[in-house]
């Protein structure tokens, strides 16, 4: 029995297809042998030309699509298939917050959704199971035991009192368990964001009580601090409430990865850097603003003659078994569970050794009185909120990126829903909360959030245990801790901060793949060591967004050519076997079209000469191995049927140049494929409707096609764009290729 060739099919395919149809059909073919029969519907179609076993050669490759449709441009697809009707409505205050609050509505309709979305306690509190208790329990004891030297030693960083310290350890973790919607975070003291917070504090001070400020300095300067830091708690709570309200979280997707990771690696000298006084036993001024770090060095070195040789001692002592005890959790952590609470066992230590060996009369100095019970209540005043708000702001956007990152992490890992609006709210409502009980602004701990985890901490009861243990401290031993050691607890924090160091490889990591995300970690990295911490986040933000815009007015813009008889269309640069069609150029747009970049794609769309197309053109003949064959080119147009010997539709003959525009194939369309631009502007715009100019005065129609929606109401909106009719917009690629061959012959 005769064999058919793939050709042959393919021109038999050809010829069913090439009569205009007003009906689409897809038809899928699976691979058959020879004692399978095709589909029904394709074996009808085929038995007048084939037998069964011939047919089933037909698709031997894989699955086939044959398509039977018209070219559809945007006019003729929206004739045929109407969309439905939409009124734009314009989105106020109510509405914005309504979104933000996920199936409620304005009027307020399910009293019940809104409040279990507001309070998810409600939610998974009724649910909760007995059996999760005592892994619960462990879990929270757990980290219990690291919330307390946390809060000692974090409070430090914020220029405040140890109890202040607890206080936040105890608070936002409490109030966040009835608001949030994350299972696993440890919301308290960090040390990145406490001596964010130490800064604001001490600038806000010194504005207010130092220099020639009008103020006399208070009597109880620490009290002072604290209630400057509940009020900056305050400033940050409500600016995350708000922005939670007009749904503004998306600010965090401007603090890339790379821009966090240098920025606290940046924060990480600094805070190391900042416990040299406690290490050593030396007077150092606090500084702030840029160069402050070389400013303290300077004046370290300097002192170095007044060495407190007893404070260093001890603190080598710590450091030492705090590295040890850790390099080795570390190396066997994946056979060991449960880690060793290290810090609270040098809090216990240092704190007996100094009381027995009266540590204080040799110079070393102690965190003094730390007072039991909390403070009344009270609602911080702003009367001096200005000179904080630069810092609220800052800080509401980091604490909230840092705890989000976290929370999304643990989200995927125990595949559960994070609400992240929610979460904002939850953050805003927390600060505002625990600014009365005089906490200074928090965030996930990233230390205390794995010991959480690999504890078996399974939901927020896990928290609630968690501050139990610190409660107790507070209000029954922080009196017993006045003899604690500062150099233990700067050998906590020092310590605590050295994975942020290892950060540092990032660096190497990342100059293999990506230059500009390694550029954003340097970029930000030095700044905030040198500059602060302000400084350094703004010029990191800053700099990635330049690098996006920098990428961005450069697009790339490739040359497309079609894959031989599939109606798929690669770059002609990554693809041999993507061929130029005679008097059509295809050029796909690679970004937004928008003022940066207008002028570079004007440059790049210019009308062609004989440059690389035509080069490349010369070089692409046909590779057939028998003289004179032709490649069959799908199409619409009706074609007179064909033998064996006749060949429909020659896209060329080999021998014969693909793109010789200078005479027999002069060129006629340009096509743009503008999958890829997601939005223009009226500086776009003008550029497209030139270039569109241009072409036609030079006899070359310029089509468009793929083009998005939004893209296409900006160009009817505008009106900027009258050369380029909505018959000239395709719906596909090959719609566009199919239109202008037949227009062209």
């Amino acid at each position: 029995m005769r064999q058919i060739s793939y050709e042959d099919q393919l021109r038999a395919l050809k010829f069913r297809l090439s009569s205009p149809v007003h009906v689409c059909t897809l038809c899928f073919h699976a691979p058959c042998d020879g004692s399978q029969n095709m589909a029904s519907e394709s074996q009808t179609q085929e038995e007048d030309l084939y037998s069964p076993s011939e047919s089933s050669t037909l698709f031997r490759n894989g699955p086939q699509l044959v398509l039977r449709r018209p070219v559809y441009s945007e006019r003729s697809f929206a004739e045929a298939f109407p969309p439905l009707s939409t009124s734009k409505k314009t989105d106020g205050l109510c509405s914005k917050m309504g979104g933000s609050l996920k199936g409620v509505n304005c009027t307020l309709h399910s009293l019940k959704t809104l409040i279990f979305q507001l309070f998810p306690i409600l939610q998974w509190l009724p649910k909760y199971r007995k059996s999760l208790m005592m892994e619960d329990i462990v879990a929270g004891v757990t980290v219990g035991i690291l919330r307390i030297p946390h809060g000692i030693a974090h409070a430090d960083l914020a220029t405040l009192s140890p109890v202040y310290g607890l206080y936040t350890n105890i608070f936002p973790q409490l109030i966040y368990t009835v608001f949030g919607t994350s299972r696993h975070i440890s919301l308290g003291t960090m040390a990145v964001i406490s001596i964010m917070v130490g800064n604001a504090v001490e600038n806000a001070y010194q504005g207010l009580y130092g220099g020639d400020a009008l103020l006399s300095p208070p009597e109880d300067e620490a009290s002072e601090r604290a209630r400057i830091a509940a009020t900056l708690t305050l400033m940050v709570g409500l600016i995350q409430l708000l922005m939670g309200l007009l749904r503004f979280g998306i600010l965090t997707n401007y603090l890339p990865e790379p821009l966090v990771r240098g920025f606290t690696t940046g924060a990480a000298c600094q805070v190391f850097c900042s416990q040299f006084n406690h290490l050593f036993g030396i007077d150092l001024d606090r500084r702030i603003g840029p160069f402050s770090l070389v400013k303290m060095y300077t004046q370290f070195f300097s002192s170095l003659s007044s060495v407190n040789t007893t404070t260093m001692l001890i603190s080598i002592l710590f450091l030492s078994v705090l590295i040890s005890v850790k390099e080795v959790q570390d190396f066997i952590g994946d056979r060991f569970k449960w880690p060793l609470p290290v810090e609270m066992l040098v809090i216990i230590l240092g704190t007996l050794f100094s009381h027995l060996f009266k540590f204080s009369r040799k110079g070393v100095r102690t965190v003094g009185n730390i007072p039991s019970g909390f403070l009344r209540p009270h609602i911080p005043s702003l009367a001096h909120a200005y000179t904080l708000l630069p810092d609220a702001f800052t800080l509401s956007v980091v604490s909230y990126a840092l705890c989000i990152s976290l929370a999304n992490i643990f989200a995927k890992k125990h595949k559960y829903e994070l609400r992240a609006n929610q979460e904002l709210l939850a953050f805003g409502i927390t600060h505002s909360l625990s600014s009365m009980m005089y906490c200074y602004p928090s965030t996930s701990s990233l230390s205390r959030t794995l010991l959480r985890d690999i504890s078996g901490g399974k939901t927020m009861v896990a928290g609630f245990v968690s501050t139990i243990l610190v409660l107790f401290v507070v209000l029954l031993i922080g009196r017993y801790l006045s003899s604690l050691p500062t150099c233990c607890l700067a050998a906590i924090i020092v310590v605590a901060v050295r994975g942020m160091f290892r950060q540092v490889t990032d660096i190497k990591k990342l100059r293999r793949y990506s230059g500009i995300d390694m550029l954003i970690w340097v970029v930000t990295f030095l700044p905030t060591v040198l500059l602060g911490l302000d400084y350094g986040l703004a010029i990191g933000v800053a700099f990635s967004l330049f690098t996006v815009i920098l990428r961005s007015q450069r697009p790339e813009c490739h040359t497309l050519g079609q894959f031989k008889d599939t109606g798929l269309y690669g770059n002609i640069k990554a693809f041999a076997d993507a061929r130029l069609i005679p008097g059509i150029q295809i050029m796909r747009i690679q970004s937004p079209l928008y003022f940066a970049n207008a002028s570079y794609l004007k440059q790049r769309l210019s009308l062609p000469e004989k440059t690389e197309i035509h080069r490349r053109a010369d070089q692409l003949h046909c590779s057939n191995g028998n003289d004179g064959q032709l490649y069959i080119q799908l199409s619409n147009h009706n074609k007179l049927p064909v033998d064996d010997h006749q060949h429909v539709d020659p896209v060329c003959v080999k021998g014969q140049s693909t793109d010789d525009r200078s005479d027999d194939h002069p060129l006629h369309t340009l096509i743009l494929d503008m999958s890829a631009v997601n939005f223009v502007d009226t500086v776009g715009l003008n550029t497209l409707e030139t270039i569109s100019q241009e072409h036609l005065a030079a006899g070359v129609k310029v089509h468009l096609a793929e083009c998005r929606q939004n893209v296409q109401e900006m160009m009817s909106a505008s009106g900027l764009v009258k050369s380029i009719s909505s018959e000239q917009i395709f719906m596909s690629l090959h719609d566009a290729v199919l239109h202008s061959q037949g227009n062209s012959r």
